[in-house]
């Protein structure tokens, strides 16, 4: 399957992380990890376009102390995904 990749600057991926970028709607936004540093964040937008979904990882700094944006020190790497309804077990 050939998945759409987005070819974004580091500003333009702050803009849509940030909600800032009007033609992409913040879908899911939610942290996956932490760092000595920094919390690790997962991101799927949908492109008001076409609908298409995208996802991408990012970094935030974990206190006021650490200033660290996204894609401070990485390139945005957003990349087409499908929204797939899973079930799953839960044991209360």
């Amino acid at each position: 399957m050939n998945r759409e990749k987005l070819n974004l600057t580091s500003e333009q991926g702050r803009d849509i992380v940030n909600g800032e970028d009007s033609n992409f709607v913040i879908i899911e936004d939610r942290i996956v990890g932490t760092r000595r540093w920094s919390v690790v964040y997962e991101i799927v937008v949908q492109r008001k376009s076409d609908g298409k979904y995208f996802k991408d990882g990012y970094r935030r700094g974990a206190t006021e102390s650490q200033d660290e944006s996204p894609y401070e020190w990485s390139e945005p790497n957003f990349t087409e995904v499908f929204p797939v309804t899973k079930t799953y077990v839960d044991y209360e």
